[in-house]
């Protein structure tokens, strides 16, 4: 009997150690959730922009003071500022329009920070008037590693630091004095930093266009570019301009694949070529697409990154843009108030499921199915949408367009919804 009662005793308590075990690793293992704040470029001298909001009690901040605070942004289309705009989006990723009126317009899709942004895009001949805009929105200095690669070969690294919560502009031409391709890598060593750059350009006091260019983490084996515009309807049509870059020191051979509605086809003379290691490279990229639009599908055996630069033509004034890669397309809402963006999705087969909110609050779902490449042209009258289902290999982007020029902006969720563990005080700690 007594032995009996001594085995329930054990098994008691252990039930009771387990059960509290249990209890305890449940109440630790808290965790908090949230999306990190995104960021829009400030405006720099002569130049305007607007910021698309979904809601005017989205919480924004400006750099350039001590104050860390957000408030209601109290509009759905934000005027850009002095400085730059962070913006406590949750989830919803605003895209802002860069505008130097009459001369040349450019959409960026605003992100939060993140350790690599590469930049392919720009120039530091006499030509240039483009800036690189470095943007601390930390509460600590910020060190930041920039890397700049030319047609001769990869330069000197430089190290700049930059204020908390400012930024720091600095002119192309600096950067690589001379050089007519330009590649920029942006590694960060410390701080909660942002990069944009602008190419603008001009001879004297005439004006040759401009564009902002938007960014990629890292170079990949596998490299689409969703959306190309190609004017029509001119007597002369305007070029392409394919730049790539392998960095390290070992080249390859690039497979090119153009995609649109007007066929798919490999180019000739771009299909096949060997790009050097180190070296950009620009390469003409001469098609004629009726569609108005195409996409670019590039395979390489060593990482790389790519662009493409088409010449446009705006009431009459010459301008430029810059279509750039993107990572492959995920569920993700996008703020586009006033934008009314031309939607451009490239896959074997496209469907993808949207739900469009209108101004005045509605929402109805649309499905766009295509093979090769679909588009879809969103209502100047939306505020946002979401893309609720996608296919698998489907690349997107949106083309924007006002009186001062053309702009493209990746479908690119702004940030992602990250998992921080919650620590739990134990009174142990302070009575052994």
């Amino acid at each position: 009997m007594k032995h009996r009662a001594l085995i329930l005793f054990a098994a008691t308590m252990a039930t009771l150690l387990v059960s509290n075990l249990i209890d305890f690793t449940a109440k630790n293992n808290r965790y908090s959730e949230s999306f990190p704040a995104v960021v829009c470029p400030p405006n720099l001298s002569g130049q305007k922009s607007v910021i698309a909001l979904s809601s005017p009690k989205t919480p924004i901040r400006r750099t350039g003071s001590s104050a860390m605070a957000f408030a209601n942004s109290r509009f759905r289309v934000l005027a850009g500022s002095s400085q730059a705009t962070v913006i406590d989006s949750q989830g919803v990723t605003p895209i802002s329009w860069q505008v130097r009126t009459g001369s040349w317009a450019g959409g960026i899709t605003c992100l939060a920070p993140t350790l690599s942004q590469w930049f392919v895009g720009g120039t530091a001949d006499i030509t240039s008037k483009g800036t690189l805009t470095l943007v601390n929105s930390g509460l600590g200095k910020a060190l930041i590693k920039v890397t700049v690669y030319t047609e001769n070969g990869v330069q000197a690294d430089q190290a700049l630091s930059v204020k908390a919560n400012s930024y720091l502009t600095l002119q192309l031409a600096s950067l690589a004095p001379g050089s007519s391709a330009l590649a920029i890598h942006i590694t960060p060593q410390t701080g909660r930093v942002s990069a944009f750059l602008t190419d603008e350009r001009g001879r004297g006091l005439r004006a040759l266009g401009g564009d902002t260019v938007n960014s990629v983490n890292d170079p990949l084996k596998n490299v689409v570019i969703p959306a190309i515009p190609q004017q029509t309807g001119k007597k002369t049509s305007l070029p392409h301009t394919l730049r790539i870059l392998i960095p390290g020191e070992v080249g390859s051979a690039i497979n090119v694949v153009i995609t649109s509605t007007d066929g798919t086809f490999a180019p000739a003379g771009i299909d096949g070529k060997m790009i050097p290691a180190g070296k950009v490279v620009d390469i003409p990229l001469n098609v004629i697409m009726p569609s108005g639009k195409f996409a670019l599908h590039i395979s390489s055996e060593r990482p790389f990154v790519a662009s493409v630069l088409t010449k446009t033509n705006s009431l009459g004034v010459s301008d430029f843009l810059w279509s750039t890669s993107v990572p492959e397309l995920v569920k993700g809402s996008y703020s586009v108030t006033g934008l009314a963006p031309l939607l451009v999705f490239t896959g074997d087969q496209v469907d993808v499921k949207l739900e469009i909110t209108s101004i005045d609050g509605k929402s109805k779902s649309i499905e766009i199915r295509g093979t090769d490449i679909a588009t879809y042209q969103i209502s100047p009258r939306t505020r946002s949408f979401a893309i609720t289902k996608t296919s698998e290999a489907t690349f997107a982007a949106a083309l924007l367009t006002s009186k001062s020029g053309f702009g493209y902006a990746p479908l690119v969720t702004g940030s992602s919804l990250t998992r921080t563990s919650i620590p739990r005080s134990n009174i142990r700690v302070l009575i052994p």
